[in-house]
């Protein structure tokens, strides 16, 4: 017979004869059923694929329940890498995710300098918006407008005086 058919018949008795003491054996470890069969199907599968000479295991049992404490090893590390993923998030989370005070309080900064903005003369505030909102140079805001740069300039700085403002009134 050949030694692969005779390992496969060999591992299907090892598998009928040990899977449930294997299934309890994790259920001892652990309190979830579906990764006791996961884990228990694990075992089996790193045992089919082993390089050990299938002939030279004398006690079965106690060679899947070694392979098993490897196995399980595994699954906590795993689970131990998860764990400190998901509080990292959480914590990475709640450092940039503002509060519901910030939020507000940026917010009312926000209405306060559009109200502000609302009082330039319309070319300074789309110069303002178009450097700002936009990030165009003041180079290309003057072709985009048809004004000079020294006019973008002027009117940039017509509306970072407004901005200013509303800084020292809510900051300082």
């Amino acid at each position: 017979m050949n030694l692969h058919i005779k390992k496969q018949l060999w591992f299907h008795h090892i598998y009928q004869t040990h899977q449930n003491a294997l299934l309890l054996w994790f259920k001892s470890k652990l309190n979830n059923h579906h990764q006791c069969e996961d884990l228990s199907q694990e075992v089996f599968y790193r045992a089919f694929k082993s390089d050990y000479s299938f002939d030279n295991i004398r006690e079965p049992r106690a060679w899947l329940i070694s392979i098993a404490k490897h196995v399980i090893i595994d699954h906590w590390r795993h689970q131990h890498i998860e764990l400190s993923y998901l509080e990292t998030l959480i914590h990475t989370c709640q450092q940039t995710s503002p509060s519901a005070e910030h939020e507000i309080s940026m917010r009312e900064v926000l209405c306060q300098l559009q109200q502000k903005l609302d009082t330039l003369p319309h070319r300074a505030a789309q110069v303002f918006l178009l450097s700002q909102l936009e990030g165009l140079t003041y180079k290309s805001i003057g072709d985009k407008l048809q004004i000079s740069e020294a006019t973008v300039k002027r009117d940039m700085k017509q509306a970072l005086v407004i901005c200013n403002d509303v800084y020292k009134n809510t900051y300082c």
